[in-house]
């Protein structure tokens, strides 16, 4: 699959829609650029059809599963969680529940860097990428708390994207400043205490902990940059599989 096949891949980050998103406040206005998610979902799920097709149904564990457990597969499915991720961060955006919107950041980036680190040498696949992609598909619905396969540690996973993203063996700033990253969203998803009191504010005698949303336009526009942000990457990590 080469990025030729996709003829209106450049209307990507087109400037004059952003589609199936809430009228009522559209935060992303005042972006340099806007997103466009329904054409990345789109693309993503030609990219799904044109390169592993469509699961099947398993009737005796009532669930769709592929038949062939290849690194393609893991690649697209990495793909399509992510793009579906965005989406979710466009919906809790513009509902205020910034703390979620990080969540979903660690998620979103989490596929990329798995992408890069899964094709990095493709078609051939190091000890690491045989390992990721056999423990990704031992956690089917009827096996996923009897894995036998280890997790490939960040740290290998990491490494990769720095080869990858550089054209360098080793640059240790640099695979450290993706090991920062990483750490400060995980306090996101494991609800982290300073993480928690970030949510903490609004106007004096009537702070709280925002449990329904952050109204403030000002803060909502500050936590979209985190999602255009999720957005390049992803769009740069689909060019990186057609390529």
């Amino acid at each position: 699959m080469i990025i030729q096949d996709f003829p209106d891949y450049e209307k990507l980050s087109a400037p004059d829609s952003i589609l199936d998103f809430p009228p009522r406040f559209d935060i992303l206005e005042n972006m340099e650029e806007k997103i466009n998610i329904n054409k990345l979902a789109e693309l993503a799920e030609k990219l799904r059809e044109n390169t592993v097709g469509n699961p099947v149904w398993v009737r005796e564990k009532g669930v769709y599963e592929y038949a062939n457990e290849t690194i393609e597969v893991v690649v697209i499915l990495k793909l399509l969680r992510a793009v579906q991720g965005i989406k979710g961060q466009l919906v809790l955006c513009n509902e205020g529940l910034l703390f979620d919107i990080s969540t979903l950041y660690r998620c979103v980036n989490d596929c990329a860097e798995e992408i890069y680190f899964l094709l990095e040498k493709y078609p051939n696949q190091s000890s690491h990428v045989k390992q990721f992609i056999k423990n990704f598909f031992e956690h089917t619905i009827d096996s996923c708390a009897s894995t036998e396969t280890n997790e490939v540690m960040k740290k290998k996973i990491h490494s990769a994207n720095v080869r990858c993203l550089t054209g360098q063996d080793i640059n240790e700033d640099i695979r450290q400043s993706l090991s920062r990253i990483h750490k400060i969203y995980s306090g996101y998803v494991h609800a982290s205490y300073s993480h928690i009191m970030q949510n903490y504010g609004g106007e004096y005698l009537s702070e709280s902990f925002n449990l329904l949303g952050i109204t403030s336009e000002q803060e909502k526009l500050k936590q979209s940059q985190i999602v255009r942000s999720a957005y390049i990457t992803i769009l740069l990590s689909m060019i990186y599989v057609c390529i």
